[in-house]
């Protein structure tokens, strides 16, 4: 929600907007289950250009693969290093529960 909301901000320029999810953030990216219902919002998104990107330590502590991901999603080798990345490129960073 934080990633429409935000979108939806006229009075905010967003140029790229990445969400990141790392620990068990990354569950939000495979298929909708009982406990997951956000596989609209992130298709709605994608439309949007928003990107999603998965942490690769956090796939595996899960016993998540790739073919466990929502289409679209991207891994990444660690968020944090790819927070430093995109840092470091001048995106800004909003942490969200």
């Amino acid at each position: 929600m934080n990633a429409k909301n935000l979108l939806d901000d006229e009075s905010v320029p967003v140029k790229d907007l990445v969400v990141l999810a790392n620990g068990k953030g990354v569950q939000l990216y495979t298929p909708p289950t009982d406990d997951n219902e956000f596989a609209d919002q992130i298709a709605l998104l994608q439309d949007r250009g928003v990107t999603f990107r998965a942490c690769e330590n956090a796939m595996e502590m899960l016993g998540l693969t790739t073919d466990d991901l929502l289409p679209g999603v991207e891994r990444v080798l660690s968020g944090v290093g790819e927070l430093a990345r995109l840092q470091a490129l001048d995106f800004g960073y909003i942490k969200a529960p």
